[in-house]
């Protein structure tokens, strides 16, 4: 009966060790994940400038009466 708690308490743990280490993976997966988010937004929002300053560029040139 010793020798079965004595398991089951083993077993216990290991359980609660692999459960550890899959959300210590998952966490580090979730901040790379986070990271090429961000990198994406900042890449996204660089976009979006140089298209505002070509869409500017080109109702200047139309004012004036070139295109």
């Amino acid at each position: 009966m010793v020798e079965q708690v004595a398991s089951t308490t083993g077993s216990s743990d290991d359980e609660k060790t692999r459960a550890l280490a899959a959300y210590r993976r998952k966490l580090v997966e979730y901040r790379e994940v986070e990271q090429r988010l961000k990198e994406l937004r900042k890449k996204e929002q660089e976009m979006q400038k140089e298209h505002d300053k070509s869409e500017n560029d080109i109702k200047s040139l139309q004012s004036v009466g070139q295109i």
